[in-house]
């Protein structure tokens, strides 16, 4: 069986192929990093562009204010040439933007009434220039605290408020809906105590992007609040699950100042979503051959007439097809960790993955290399019942072209059939393979998205139908007529 086996990998070796295969690899793994390095500016936000001033005010030139059909429409390009006139002078990437195009056009829109209509009295104009006046003078000597303290003050007094109006209420769905509303307001206060707590402002960053995330997941988590967890259904509990994670992580980066914004380390910490279809192409282009191409030239007869059976012999060339599918992948582990250095720096690889452990209800620290080779390991199910796909395919109908594509056609299939099965509550497709073969779901006390399923069915399934396709091989194979080829 070993001579088998390396006078098979020898073949796989001596085809171009595989070497095509390989620059191909190599040169988009080059590009991909490459291209992040150039287009990367970091965090940044995206109000301005250039040519949004001089397209307002050519559309402001065109409007009557004192024509009441058009005043909406003059009102909203008003304030936005003034907010972009802002935005221009202090950049996108500034913490000066964001306060700008999501704290003064109320200010605005106040103040261009009051000079284009009778909607808005002295008094309140006077409320509303005074604030924007201020806003400007903190904008102008960079005191982004201002604002995080107004932005506190203005959500202690809605949280009052809203309990003063809790105190008068009766009816069950309003004070539910009012608890719902100051939980909300909790977390909003929580977060900018945190911007002056840890001095993280409003310009784009990792942490001010944590910031923003743990609110939307953290306020998700809150619609939860009256639900019972363990009774929800399999999609809703993966949401659930998606949101407590996400809420916990940047939770977790915020109070102990973690940035995890590294080039070569996020490329490398998605190393099989980012090139995971170079794995299967390798794969299933050499499977799919395997086979096929033995009968199609004819040399299916020396091989069959050496002293071994045909049952190793087809044995022999699957375990080489699973010997460059492991090869395949520690190439691409190995070149992108390499790579993704040389260009992007080293900096953050020795940080660990950061990950929630669902079993715990705790953020949990794994090797980052540890962490990358497991999310691969969980992976292996697919890629190698895809692999088998190709074989048994090239196996039976001894077509190459036909046993490629068909494991392509199901690779591309998969999440739709998940999808379609969910959206129609089909429960029988707890048997099928699709929803089996990634076990990524299951990482850290995870919930796969059907009901029904576990890891030890997940690899069971998996297991029955590489056993099938494998029996299948072997029938089919060892009664395969070569006189006449």
């Amino acid at each position: 069986m070993i001579n088998l086996i390396g006078n098979e990998l020898k073949k796989v070796f001596k085809k171009k192929t595989i070497y095509i295969l390989l620059i191909i690899i190599i040169g988009y793994i080059m590009l991909t990093n490459i291209i992040i390095k150039l287009t990367d500016d970091g965090y940044k936000y995206n109000y301005y562009y250039e040519g949004d001033i001089e397209y307002y005010e050519s559309c402001l030139s065109d409007l009557d204010p004192n024509n009441p059909s058009e005043y909406p429409y003059f009102a909203e390009y008003k304030r936005q040439v003034e907010v972009l006139n802002l935005t221009k002078k202090y950049g996108n990437n500034s913490w000066q933007a964001y306060i700008i195009n999501t704290k003064l056009p109320g200010y605005i829109d106040t103040m261009i009434n009051y000079e284009y209509s009778n909607g808005v009295t002295k008094e309140e104009y006077d409320k509303a220039k005074q604030s924007y006046d201020k806003a400007l003078v903190k904008l102008e000597a960079g005191d982004w605290k201002y604002f995080a303290n107004q932005e506190i003050e203005y959500t202690k007094s809605n949280i009052k408020e809203q309990q003063a109006l809790l105190e008068t209420t009766e009816d069950q769905a309003t004070i539910d809906s009012i608890k719902q509303t100051i939980a909300n307001l909790e977390i909003d206060k929580q977060t900018q105590e945190w911007r002056l707590e840890k001095d993280i402002s409003y310009a784009p960053s990792f942490l001010n992007t944590a910031i923003q995330q743990y609110y939307i997941n953290q306020t998700t988590l809150n619609q939860y609040s009256s639900k019972n967890i363990e009774e929800l259904a399999a999609d809703e509990l993966s949401y659930y699950q998606e949101a407590l994670k996400n809420a916990s992580l940047n939770r977790y980066y915020i109070e102990n100042n973690i940035s995890l914004d590294s080039n070569s380390r996020n490329l490398f910490i998605n190393l099989f979503g980012n090139y995971e279809l170079f794995i299967l192409i390798v794969c299933i282009v050499i499977a799919g051959s395997i086979i096929s191409e033995e009968f199609n030239r004819g040399t299916i007869k020396l091989l069959l007439v050496k002293p071994y059976n045909r049952i190793k012999i087809l044995f022999s060339k699957f375990i080489v097809c699973l010997i460059i599918l492991s090869l395949t992948i520690a190439f691409i582990y190995v070149f992108q960790l390499l790579a993704g250095g040389i260009i992007n720096g080293f900096d953050g690889m020795a940080t660990d993955a950061i990950v929630f452990n669902f079993d715990t209800n705790k953020v949990e620290n794994i090797n980052l290399f540890a962490y990358v080779g497991l999310t691969g390991l969980c992976k292996l199910p697919m890629y190698i019942l895809l692999t088998a796909l190709a074989f048994t395919c090239s196996t039976l109908f001894t077509n190459t072209a036909l046993a490629v594509s068909v494991p392509f056609l199901g690779y591309i299939a998969s999440s739709l059939i998940n999808q379609f099965a969910l959206l129609y509550n089909i429960k029988q497709i707890i048997y099928f393979v699709t929803p089996n073969w990634d076990l990524n779901c299951y990482l850290f006390g995870g919930t796969p998205l059907f009901d029904g399923l576990s890891l030890p069915f997940s690899i069971i399934i998996c297991v029955i139908y590489l056993v099938i396709m494998l029996v299948l091989d072997c029938i089919v194979f060892k009664k395969r007529d070569i006189k006449n080829i």
